[in-house]
């Protein structure tokens, strides 16, 4: 009996239990065998002219690649050899599966036949199980496996080396046996919740060694499942972080160093300023920090025509009150001349004590009558105010003071100091305990 080749290849591709595709160079299938809607459940004319990618896991992004290097140098072989292979049933789902690839000459065409063997529900080979099993051995992770109550069944190496206790130590207890207490029940029990749903936990946990020290780990624990979905073990991959963490807080403490010494010195700093701007007796503003913001006044007055007065004061006779009563009461006497001066003006103004019983104040916005009445608000009450000495006596002084005015278009700020100046010695000539108004700067309105 002679047999038709052709038929019997036909027959023989039919009846083939491994699903087979068979695609051209672009990656497009040109036939398909039955045993691909029972493996795949596609039927064979719903897969002819569809990209072979439709029968790949989405994780798998670059097969599209493997298959275009695969035609430029077509041999016989099989698939990922020593890799877990996944085809994609048209329910979505996965299928793990055996492929063996071969290529086709037909006519000018170059094809490729990929035979997919279903591996569902089969044990794997002994060599993948001690490949399986040394790759866990040797791991440099820690492996730990543990039933679904959480005790141990096996240990790899690595994981004994992190907890300090042999495998037969480990094997049979409960891992609270690593508990440390740095974590509280509801940490434990959020995780527990967590893979008892069947769902992968990752996160630090602070442990303890057989020797009591403390380390810190990271940890992933995945939940094994049966085919039913339900959980039957866990598995736990562990990586000592303890030098790491302990790098990263000494750098958090020296960060916290750095940050504290920042902040001294910007205080120091701060400080050192105030000093600089500062009358270490009176508690005012000195002559430097007067000057620079009388520039600035000055500037800002002569660009917006708003008024600048400055009052120029000096105690009367104070060389007389410090010859008399000593210079403690003299200091005395400025301390109190500086509480009037301070509480007699407005928020707006400034008062610096610019020598030794020199006084100035600028006072922005201030027309002539409102400067005269503050002047004059400042001499009365120094003069009303009774200074009680050290020694029980009672002393009281008088102040005299110049009132100038900056000038529209005039001659600037320094021209203004000399004036209030020379109104300070008109006060002082006319018999002191006064106050004197620019001749310049007119009558005050």
């Amino acid at each position: 009996m002679e047999l038709d080749s052709a038929a019997l290849a036909g027959a023989l591709f039919d009846a083939y239990t491994d699903a087979i595709v068979v695609v051209d160079a672009t990656g497009r299938i040109v036939t398909a065998n039955p045993a691909c809607q029972q493996m795949l459940g596609y039927p064979p004319a719903a897969l002819i002219g569809q990209p072979v990618e439709l029968l790949v896991p989405e994780r798998f992004p670059g097969h599209s690649v493997l298959r275009s290097g695969y035609v430029a140098h077509a041999t016989p072989r099989a698939m990922g050899a020593g890799l877990a292979l996944s085809a994609r049933h048209a329910d979505g789902s996965e299928i793990p599966v055996e492929i063996s690839l071969t290529p086709i000459a037909f006519g000018q065409e170059r094809l490729a036949a990929a035979a997919l063997r279903d591996l569902r529900g089969r044990t794997p080979e002994p060599d993948a199980l001690r490949i399986q099993a040394t790759a866990l051995r040797s791991a440099a992770n820690g492996i730990v496996i543990t039933d679904r109550t959480g005790t141990i069944v096996w240990v790899n190496p690595a994981a004994c080396a992190i907890t300090g206790y042999a495998a037969e130590e480990l094997v049979g207890r409960h891992t609270r046996l690593l508990k440390s207490g740095a974590h509280g029940t509801d940490f434990y029990s959020e995780l527990w919740r967590q893979v008892t749903r069947g769902e992968t936990w990752s996160g630090t946990i602070v442990n303890r060694r057989k020797d009591g020290a403390i380390y810190y780990e990271e940890q992933t624990i995945a939940p094994v499942l049966d085919a039913g979905g339900e959980v039957t073990h866990f598995v736990a991959i562990k990586s000592d972080v303890s030098a790491r963490h302990r790098a990263e807080e000494a750098l958090a403490a020296a960060h916290r160093d750095l940050a504290a010494r920042v902040a001294e010195i910007e205080s120091l700093n701060r400080q050192l300023r105030e000093q600089a701007i500062r009358d270490p007796l009176t508690g005012l503003h000195n002559r430097r920090y007067f000057d620079e913001v009388a520039r600035h006044d000055a500037a800002r007055a002569r660009r917006t025509g708003e008024a600048l007065a400055l009052i120029a004061l000096d105690i009367d006779a104070f060389k007389e009150i410090n010859d008399q009563y000593g210079h403690a009461a003299g200091d005395l006497v400025l301390e109190v001349l500086a509480e009037i001066l301070t509480s007699s003006v407005r928020g707006s103004d400034l008062v610096c004590r610019t020598g030794g019983d020199e006084f100035s104040i600028l006072l922005p916005g201030a027309s002539p009558g409102v400067a005269l009445e503050r002047a004059e608000l400042i001499r009365e009450s120094f003069a009303a105010t009774p200074i009680g000495l050290a020694d029980g006596e009672v002393l009281r002084a008088t102040v005299s003071a110049g009132l100038a005015f900056l000038q529209a278009g005039g001659e600037g700020l320094p021209a203004t100091l000399r004036r209030a100046d020379l109104a300070l010695y008109a006060a002082k000539r006319a018999g002191r305990n006064r106050v004197c108004c620019d001749e310049e700067s007119g009558p005050p309105a």
